[in-house]
């Protein structure tokens, strides 16, 4: 049955798809991570959702998307030490086990209406919390289950089961939504990260001792691999394109309940349709980046989707028509999608993986904590002025940024495309400490 698959993937056109599928780690990872990723999908519509049942209040949907994830921000470049650090397996299980603890809380506090708003925020706060370590693991992992020749295409294929559970996601919330209320979509994810739990205690990953040879702390560590990205001449614009992103343009999928409800008067299954409609654009995305393979041009896809983006969130700021505004979430989801994944698969072919998950937490931290600070000055915001003149503007200054960065193309791709072992490396100007960590560039089998 397997062979079977893997041909038909090679008669479709994903070749590079069937390849990166015959290493086993890699394998039952997505396996498991296909329900994990749904679930995160259903508990962040379940969340928003009771928190506008509770409020009312486009602030309070920022401030509980910021919770979520602005803690990141502090505590991503200390979970980017531990995955360089320490066996990144067994912190990716102790991460994905607290959250389904917490999903457990959220479902019985729900179940048995006790939850307020403040708990709600604090139980959003603890899950942005224990994510802070799961983020840059789970992106510093994919060297430890593929060769590095293929970490393009199995970065693609992960950010594919993603952004199509961001499809399937919220139709699953509604249906959980409409048969339990939001505590049988908290029960859910207790089962998604139960499951994810199970398949990494059963994937294998090259051991790590865990001592660092230097004898630097943590926070130099933190401090080091901040440097290397912030200093590197390709990695840095590229991460302040994506904060600027993240902090104009897609702050608008945060406020969806909002629009939902005050501009287009819908309910839970029309928020959904719309939530899923970002997921449709974003299914394409990545499946049209799974067919990029590894032909290069990695630069322009991010460039151009950040335009592509800011030009669909200006139009659905200014349009009251449904079905116009549902065309714009499509190409939103789409263009951050395929933005999202170029930029990262930069990023991980620019750094050396004893550097990987410090790095990687940088861009952890602007992936997530752009979008939840700028959806809570724009809900700040919107509670005043209404939701679209605030979205309307980050947009036009999104775009902005990316004619600006466009503009550069050429420089940004002889800086990150050239093959890793030719160029100089900007980490040889930083004072990195060593890890006892074995080269993970390789399969894991």
């Amino acid at each position: 049955m397997t062979k079977l698959l893997l041909r038909l993937l090679d008669l479709a056109g994903f070749g590079a798809v069937e390849q990166v599928m015959r290493h086993r780690n890699f394998r039952i990872y997505l396996i498991g991570h296909i329900p994990n990723v749904i679930g995160v999908w259903v508990v962040r519509v379940a969340i928003g959702w009771l928190a506008w049942q509770l409020t009312g209040s486009a602030f309070w949907l920022g401030a509980v998307a910021a919770a979520d994830a602005l803690p990141v921000v502090l505590i991503g470049p200390i979970g980017g030490v531990m995955a360089d650090r320490l066996d990144r397996r067994v912190i990716a299980t102790v991460t994905q086990a607290a959250l389904a603890v917490i999903a457990v809380i959220l479902a019985a506090l729900t179940f048995w209406e006790l939850m307020t708003i403040w708990i709600l925020f604090s139980l959003a706060l603890a899950r942005g919390i224990t994510a802070a370590f799961w983020q840059p693991v789970r992106l510093a992992l994919m060297p430890n289950l593929v060769p590095r020749t293929e970490i393009p295409i199995a970065i693609a294929l992960n950010s594919s089961t993603f952004n199509t559970a961001q499809f399937i996601g919220p139709a699953v919330a509604a249906g959980l939504l409409k048969l339990g209320g939001p505590s049988l979509a908290f029960a859910f994810n207790i089962f998604a990260a139960s499951f994810m739990v199970w398949v990494l205690l059963v994937i294998e990953t090259p051991a790590v001792t865990g001592k660092n040879r230097t004898g630097a702390s943590v926070l130099a560590d933190a401090v080091a691999g901040m440097r290397y990205g912030l200093n590197h001449a390709g990695i840095a614009p590229m991460l302040l394109l994506l904060l600027i992103l993240g902090l104009s343009i897609r702050p608008l999928t945060e406020l969806l309940p909002g629009f939902a409800d005050l501009v287009f008067g819908l309910d839970a299954d029309g928020f959904s349709l719309m939530v899923s409609s970002v997921g449709a654009g974003a299914a394409v995305g990545a499946i049209w980046m799974l067919r990029q393979g590894n032909r290069g041009g990695i630069t322009a896809i991010a460039l151009r989707a950040g335009l592509l983006g800011g030009a669909a969130a200006l139009v659905f700021s200014v349009t009251s028509w449904f079905p116009l505004a549902l065309v714009c979430l499509a190409v939103l989801g789409f263009s951050m999608t395929s933005g999202g994944i170029a930029t990262q698969q930069l990023v991980q072919l620019s750094v050396p993986d004893e550097m990987r998950g410090r790095v990687l937490s940088l861009f952890g931290m602007v992936f997530r904590a752009g979008p939840s600070g700028g959806a809570l000055l724009m809900g700040w915001i919107a509670d005043v002025a209404g939701l679209s003149w605030p979205v309307g503007i980050g947009a036009a200054l999104g775009l902005v940024a990316y004619i600006i960065g466009n503009g550069r193309r050429e420089r940004l791709e002889a800086l990150l495309e050239t093959p890793h072992d030719v160029r100089t490396k900007p980490a040889e100007k930083v004072d990195v400490a060593e890890t006892d960590a074995p080269p993970t560039g390789r399969a894991a089998e």
